[in-house]
């Protein structure tokens, strides 16, 4: 990788303003970008900075205790209010927890490296190094998914369309020899093998998979080393492909 694109070091996440778009490769922690949005709602209505502190409490208790230990009552302690003005803008824990993970796919799609200068391999390879360290910063975060989904079949929904718009970004840097159907299976596959093998590592702490926690570049290293292989097996699609990803 070259020292233009080198990643920052392990565990060092973003704390900039949330318009402010991160260095390459900077992990992107949520919680830090909603508490820097917090600073930036200070001249807004009180109803807009009532609701983002609602929203940074809530990311900080999930991040803290995980989804299943998120109740209003903690989101209220942490965002310094009554429990009634919660009820004035989210009816239930969930709709809070809904609306903070939206704003987290909001900000990866804006923030996710996008680099035209350098070749397709180590275009997948600061993605992924992108990927790895801010799910590492995120962690609790992002395995709460599963319960919210599990609680809230039209999150599952909007969730399983967000994975299809990424498969689908993937799929454009697979070999065209494939037709669309199997490059966007294929895709779905490689994006669910990397969440399921994040989760193990970094959500249930897989004792076996212990030395990779504090190694999220490593661990990029090899994921990427997996999708290049199987982008080379049938032949390389042409770079411009990934060029424009949206």
């Amino acid at each position: 990788m070259s020292q233009d694109h080198a990643p920052p070091r392990p565990g060092a996440a973003l704390a900039v303003p949330a318009d402010s778009p991160p260095a390459i490769g900077t992990p992107l922690d949520m919680v830090e970008v909603l508490k820097a949005r917090l600073l930036r709602v200070r001249g807004r209505p009180k109803r807009a900075r009532t609701r983002a502190r609602i929203l940074a409490a809530t990311a900080e208790e999930i991040g803290a205790t995980g989804y299943p230990m998120l109740t209003v009552e903690r989101i209220c302690e942490r965002a310094g209010i009554a429990r009634g003005t919660f009820y004035l803008y989210f009816s239930h824990r969930s709709d809070a927890a809904i609306a903070v993970y939206r704003l987290f796919w909001a900000t990866m799609r804006r923030w996710r490296p996008r680099h035209f200068s350098i070749d397709l391999a180590e275009r997948v390879r600061v993605t992924n190094a992108f990927y790895v360290a801010t799910y590492a910063c995120n962690n609790r975060l992002l395995s709460g998914q599963i319960a919210l989904a599990s609680e809230r079949p039209d999150f599952a929904q909007v969730r399983d369309m967000v994975n299809h718009r990424w498969s689908q970004v993937i799929a454009r840097i697979l070999p065209l020899s494939l037709d669309a159907p199997s490059r966007a299976l294929r895709a779905r596959a490689l994006a669910g093998m990397v969440d399921d093998l994040l989760r193990d590592i970094y959500g249930q702490q897989s004792p076996t998979l212990a030395q990779w926690r504090d190694q999220p570049f490593a661990l990029a290293h090899h994921i990427s080393e997996i999708w290049l292989a199987v982008i080379a097996r049938e032949g390389q699609t042409p770079p411009d492909l990934w060029d424009g990803a949206s």
